[in-house]
């Protein structure tokens, strides 16, 4: 959230910047610079995923005709995820999609902000200037190396990794360009001066423990957070630095594990899921879920509110994203809340609560990545996430019940079963959507990556049945997942080598230390750990703190006898608070501006809602059943 406002203004203007970030309205014409390159570039990467989605379609056609995979998709896939990774999170650089920490810089005099600004765009061209220089050596090398089957130079392969740090830097210029000299010349003053520092620095930590190197570091990496710097960068910057500093291994590892950290053909999921639930977002195709939700249990006691908490348990299992989810119920059900009266205050803390609720729903791109980056199976974590997320929906349903009285709102009257019956019909094929999706990664049937693959077609066929999809709506969706998909892979990029650091660091060994000190309590620990992880997900967003803390923690769980698939369910709603808890939580603001009401108000209402989460999480902590039942009825972890 970037908020252009003074901070006593903070309150009344919020929920509107929120709505512009989040429909990019606030993003200059010609954001690299030329507007040829603006669709240039944009084309490339919209290509890639087009590209990508028929190569993919074309191979589950061949695996159901022959019974044989075509082998070169992988090869094929690695390139076109590269491109999306870090093409398109270059663009999503200038037009102000990357995640980053608002909360000091809102707060700031007006005055102070051109300069941080400066500074910020400063530090990510020192940071894609720093990385290209030392990736060239590693690219002139695979020139003469080949793909295995379709002999492509490897350098090829690896090429939008350099071409994504041009363009950051390319832009980085636009950027202060577009600024006033001065802060533009006392940012560059600066960021040379942190650069120095940093230089000739290594003599002072040669005889430094490792202790004091990882202090420094991470303070680094919280004040180049709370500097407003995108949090990609960061994390790429704060390894760097550790690395340099420490003199433990060659800085040249950062774009090396960034370029390897962004492949994976799991990871081709995200663009898919993105891509279709942009596609049901555009076209409407909430609505007819709504409705159905509406004739079933829209007469309950809470009435509206209760439908938004089931609407968002489904939905959560198409787009993948929860700011998505967020933006897709609340706009598609507003007119609905206010034709009926209810407080637009009740209707954000519904929206959020039920927003946390929903981290753990498949097909979650938060439970796609970390099960690609933890010994924990897909599949295994897709069916661990239905019961939890469940029974936080029952804990927000029974606060929408007991508050009913008191916050108003007409409920809707109670539907015939002609109408109920009418509401299934015209629901049906968009529900089919988040239950094909699921049916087929969890019958092993097909790959998370092909299952949204067909998603996508399928989200197309759909809207031009429902004749809800203009004739710009390819074109608009595959802009907007440039962009998402485009900041997400670039964020996995980033963490991969940050993750490796600390494990290099042995962060989880000092952890498991303290927490051994502290007595070997799994209950302790897993309190220590929500608290933790509530606090990284308000300072990282939920995805980032995700990638850099599972792999610390899942072990040190396991050896306190904590369930590991419990642990990851835990583990990702406490992210989830933490992405939506005021006042970092980026998810919250954008329920403001969905719901088109101010932040004070909303937090007179949303307190209760994130208490009983909380207290929700705390219940999934202690019993693990939430969330090994269905992984254990499937033969996937021992009862």
């Amino acid at each position: 959230m970037k908020p252009t406002v003074a901070p006593q203004d903070y309150e009344e203007v919020l929920p509107l910047e929120a709505e512009e970030i989040l429909h990019h309205d606030h993003v200059p014409e010609r954001w690299s610079g030329a507007a040829w390159l603006d669709k240039t570039l944009e084309g490339i990467v919209g290509a890639a995923i087009l590209a990508e989605l028929v190569v993919i379609l074309l191979n589950i056609t061949v695996r159901l005709i022959t019974g044989d995979s075509v082998l070169w998709t992988q090869e094929v896939s690695e390139i076109a995820l590269l491109t999306i990774a870090f093409i398109g999170g270059a663009i999503a650089y200038p037009k102000g999609a990357h995640m980053s920490v608002q909360a000091l810089i809102m707060r700031l005099p007006a005055t102070w902000k051109p300069y941080l600004a400066a500074l910020v765009d400063w530090l990510v061209f020192v940071m894609s200037a720093g990385a290209l220089a030392l990736f060239v050596p590693t690219l002139v090398q695979q020139v003469e190396e080949k793909t295995p089957i379709l002999q492509l130079p490897v350098f090829w392969v690896n090429l939008p990794f350099s071409v994504g740090m041009v363009l950051i830097a390319w832009f980085a210029l636009v950027k202060l360009r577009r600024q006033a000299w001065r802060p533009a010349v006392v940012g560059a003053g600066i960021a040379a001066a942190l650069v120095a520092v940093v230089l000739i620095s290594p003599p002072l930590f040669y005889y430094a423990s490792p202790n004091v190197l990882l202090v420094v570091v991470l303070v680094a990496l919280f004040g180049l957070l709370f500097l407003g710097l995108p949090i990609a960068f960061v994390l790429a910057l704060a390894s760097g630095i550790y690395l340099y500093l420490g003199g433990i291994s060659d800085v040249s590892a950062i774009p090396i594990g960034m370029a390897s950290g962004a492949k994976g053909f799991v990871l081709l999921a995200i663009p898919f899921f993105i891509l279709a639930g942009t596609v049901m977002n555009s076209a409407g195709l909430t609505l007819p879920l709504a409705k159905l939700v509406d004739a079933l249990i829209g007469h309950l006691r809470g009435g509206l509110l209760q439908v938004v908490v089931v609407t968002m348990y489904i939905f959560s299992g198409i787009s993948g994203s929860k700011v998505a989810d967020v933006a897709a119920v609340g706009t598609t059900m507003r007119g609905m809340l206010e034709e009926r009266k209810y407080p637009r205050g009740e209707v954000v803390a519904v929206l959020s609560a039920s927003a946390i609720m929903g981290e753990t729903i498949p097909p979650s791109i938060v439970l796609l990545i970390l099960g690609s980056i933890t010994t924990i199976s897909t599949t295994t974590l897709f069916l661990a996430g239905f019961v939890p997320a469940a029974f936080l929906a029952l804990v927000v349903m029974a606060l929408v019940f007991l508050r009913a009285r008191k916050q108003g709102g007409v409920p809707s009257a109670k539907a015939t079963w002609r109408a109920r019956g009418t509401a299934t019909f015209f629901a049906l094929p968009t529900l089919l959507l988040p239950v094909g999706m699921v049916v087929g990664i969890l019958s092993g049937f097909a790959t998370p990556t092909e299952v949204s693959s067909v998603a996508v077609a399928y989200a197309f066929v759909l809207a031009a049945a429902y004749r809800r999809g203009s004739r710009r709506l390819l074109g608009d969706t595959l802009r907007e997942t440039t962009t998402t998909a485009g900041m997400v892979l670039f964020i996995i990029a980033a963490a991969s080598p940050l993750a490796q650091t600390l494990a290099l660091a042995g962060v989880s060994q000092q952890i498991h230390d303290l927490m051994s000190g502290l007595g070997d309590s799994p209950i302790l620990f897993m309190l220590f750990t929500v608290v933790l992880l509530i606090i990284m997900g308000q300072l990282l967003e939920g995805l980032p703190a995700v990638l850099i803390f599972a792999p610390l923690l899942l072990p040190i769980a396991t050896d306190f006898g904590v369930n590991p698939v419990q642990y990851a369910m835990v583990l990702i709603i406490s992210m989830g608070i933490g992405s939506f808890a005021p006042p970092a939580g980026v998810g919250f603001y954008v329920a403001c501006a969905t719901a088109r009401e101010t932040v004070e108000n909303s937090l007179k209402h949303f307190w209760p809602y994130l208490v009983a989460v909380f207290v929700g999480l705390l219940v999934l902590a202690a019993v693990p059943w939430f969330s090994t039942f269905l992984p254990a009825l499937a033969g996937l972890i021992p009862f």
